[in-house]
């Protein structure tokens, strides 16, 4: 059932099947004609690798591994065992082992398995004979651990929709399948998030929200079905943000699986945009100076804004008189409101007098533009205003050749006194707003204040700032700004909030899955820092408790066993004319996953560049009369050295025939007929066979692999 794959993915050239189907006739195909007599005793073993399947535990299952002569004098076999790493269930039946097979037929070797029901097993047999240049054969051998129960599988621990602008609902689908041979259950269902951004819901699939209660009306529907085995269930989560702030949940699903009984699943949306995040901005089109009014008439103004993110009419602008709010409204989709304000009847009123007019756009992120207009309302406009701004020096401009400086303008960051307070840039990016010690700006921070409710302005921090949530406003009422506690030197805490400007939401809590190993803290993960630990890991004798049944290093495996070579190389014919070209494979053993392999060989020939992995091709010396003279009915060896990261190594060699105008037709019998649990299995090809990617997931005998999601 579950493993986990420890071994290099290596082919070998053979088909394996179940033999449990049709009738195939044992002696059929077992031919063999060439040109270039072979004067001694060969062995030819097809099935290198037999994997027995999920089966009740305690089944037995004989396996046959046919074992050829190829050559024209008789084999005798020394001795067929299975090597000291084999698994106990494995053992093979004495009285089907040969003494002797003679030229040009096969023997039948039986190999009995009994299932197991705690985890997957191994087995290596080595036949010995006098074969002169294949003294040793060896044939591996994985049984699946037995049927056990249900699997639960989720398709994906986290759900990602990316960034997403208001008013949008966006749908994905989220399948719990069963891999196991019972049925499953979803015993308990739990989405978790922020009460004050609900912006995530377990929908019903193809009905409208609105439509149809998820948990009223399909939760226990769900809970009361089972998960047939090869079935699955599904979950329709929907995503409709409130704001465009980073936001995200975690969706708890309990299954009946004894395993893996509870899956974490992350739910995440505009994670994207809240690292991004640009204010927007917002600029007066018309008019474009201070004007006159009397207070019969109508105020209009034009204005234009602009978000690097979000359309223009999903922004929200208003204009204020002071705190007044006087108009709001949205942008069209070329991003242009106007107002239009009845000055004498208008609520609330626009007094006389030179009145400063603020403008100011929100979008998604709740982030601010901000721009000023000055009406004078029956009220002369000063000739000593060279600026067009409304004020002249004497009624408060501190700069009259700035016409974005004048009292009660918009502060931005200029280097200028916009509003003529006496302090330069307060309230943008390079000023601490919420008092916490940080500017939204990376590198600058000109001050801080003023302090709202109980915070207290205590002095900047050194650079880097890179505050993600400077606001000064107080939305949830606990007495201090709402970015107060929001800055990158601040502790993450597990609210669904980026605390430390990382771009990571509650990372470093039980929720969050901070080594990347599939599991939280939550469901079990005992050292969240260590990505080869967690609940149902292989336990490896490395002093840590792999695992997490509260025990170190019971009943372990050596993660550092040196690579082992099963059967030697492995060669896609015996007989090779000169000038001809053959591939070549090592089947590996090894939990390393960065062996190194270097092939050699002891005659003329020589590999396809790049021969650096477990398969290559092999190119016989040319065909020319010295050749065939020096090499013909000559034996080289295609020698291979396997090393693993710690300097660890294995050696293996495979022996071909040079020879000349071969017309080999030998098709050795790979597949037998079976019924019942006795059914026999075995694997094989033919001479045109294709070769299939072969992967053990675990170490012969020495590794054992334990079922993990």
């Amino acid at each position: 059932m579950r493993s986990i794959a420890c071994l290099s993915f290596l082919s070998v050239f053979a088909v394996l099947t179940w033999g449990c189907g049709s009738e195939v006739d044992p002696t059929a195909g077992t031919t063999y004609t060439s040109s270039t007599r072979i004067e001694f005793q060969d062995i030819y073993v097809p099935d290198r690798l037999i994997e027995v399947g999920l089966l009740p535990a305690g089944t037995e299952v004989v396996s046959e591994v046919f074992v050829h002569n190829a050559g024209d004098r008789a084999l005798f076999v020394e001795e067929v065992s299975l090597n000291h790493q084999s698994d106990p269930n494995w053992s093979i039946l004495p009285e089907s082992i040969p003494s002797t097979i003679e030229p040009h037929e096969h023997a039948v070797i039986e190999v009995l398995y009994v299932a197991s029901d705690s985890q997957d097993t191994f087995a290596a047999m080595e036949i010995f004979s006098d074969d002169p240049d294949e003294a040793e054969k060896s044939v591996a051998f994985i049984g699946r651990q037995a049927s056990g129960g249900p699997e639960a599988r989720v398709s994906a621990n986290i759900v990602d929709w990316g960034f997403q602008f208001l008013g949008v609902e966006s749908r994905r689908s989220l399948e719990l399948r069963n891999l196991g041979d019972a049925d499953l259950y979803i015993t308990a269902v739990e989405l978790i998030q922020s009460e004050s951004q609900p912006a995530f819901s377990i929908t019903c699939p193809g009905a409208s929200m609105g439509d149809c209660d998820w948990h009223s009306e399909v939760e226990d529907v769900l809970l009361a079905t089972p998960i047939v085995p090869g079935s699955a269930a599904f979950f329709d989560l929907s995503f409709a943000p409130l704001n465009l702030q980073a936001v995200s949940a975690q969706l708890n699903i309990q299954t009946s699986d004894p395993v893996r009984p509870e899956f974490t699943v992350f739910l995440l949306g505009n994670g994207e945009s809240a690292i991004n995040c640009t204010p927007p901005s917002v600029e007066v089109v018309s008019p474009v100076e201070a004007s006159f009014y009397h207070q019969w008439q109508e105020l209009e103004l034009t204005v234009r804004v602009f978000d690097q993110e979000q359309p223009p009419d999903s922004l929200y602008v208003e204009l204020f008189l002071g705190g007044l709010l006087i108009e709001n409204g949205f942008p069209d989709e070329n991003g242009f409101v106007t107002f239009a304000i009845d000055i004498d009847d208008h609520s609330p009123p626009i007094p006389t007098g030179l009145q400063p007019l603020s403008i100011r756009v929100t979008d998604g992120c709740q982030l601010w533009g901000f721009d000023s207009f000055v009406a004078a309302v029956d009220f002369p406009l000063s000739a000593q205003d060279v600026d067009g701004d409304g004020f002249d020096p004497n009624q408060g401009d501190c700069d009259e050749n700035n016409a974005g400086v004048f009292p009660q303008a918009v502060e931005a960051m200029d280097g200028y006194d916009n509003n003529c307070n006496g302090i330069i840039d307060e309230q943008t990016v390079v000023w601490d707003d919420d008092c916490d010690g940080y500017c939204e700006h990376d590198t600058i921070c000109l001050g801080q204040g003023p302090a709202v409710g109980g915070a207290v302005c205590s002095g900047l921090a050194a650079a880097p700032f890179g505050d993600c949530n400077d606001s000064s406003v107080d939305r949830d009422n606990d007495g201090l700004p709402d970015g107060f506690s929001i800055h990158p030197e601040a502790a993450e805490g597990l609210n669904f909030i980026d605390d430390n400007c990382n771009g990571t939401t509650d990372e470093g809590t039980t929720f969050f899955d901070d080594d990347g190993d599939g599991q939280t803290e939550a469901v079990g993960d005992c050292d969240d820092e260590s990505a080869g630990v967690f609940l149902g890991a292989v336990e490896w004798c490395d002093e840590l408790d792999n695992d997490c049944d509260g025990t170190i290093d019971n009943d372990c495996l050596d993660q550092w066993a040196p690579p082992r070579i099963i059967g030697g190389v492995l060669t896609d014919r015996f007989q090779v004319e000169l000038g001809s070209r053959l591939r070549a494979e090592v089947l590996v053993i090894s939990s390393d996953e960065n062996l190194t392999y270097e092939w050699q060989t002891d005659m003329d020939g020589f590999f396809d560049e790049p021969a650096n992995g477990p398969s290559v091709f092999w190119n016989a010396p040319a065909d020319t009369d010295e050749n065939r003279a020096a090499y013909l009915q000559r034996f080289p060896s295609i020698m291979v050295t396997v090393t693993d990261s710690r300097g660890q190594s294995a050696s293996g060699f495979g022996n071909v025939l040079l020879s000349q105008d071969v017309t080999t037709a030998y098709n050795p019998v790979v597949a037998t007929s079976g019924e019942g649990q006795n059914c026999s299995f075995a694997a094989g090809g033919t001479a045109s066979a294709p070769a299939v990617l072969l992967a053990l997931l675990g170490l012969l005998g020495g590794l054992r692999a334990r079922r993990l999601s």
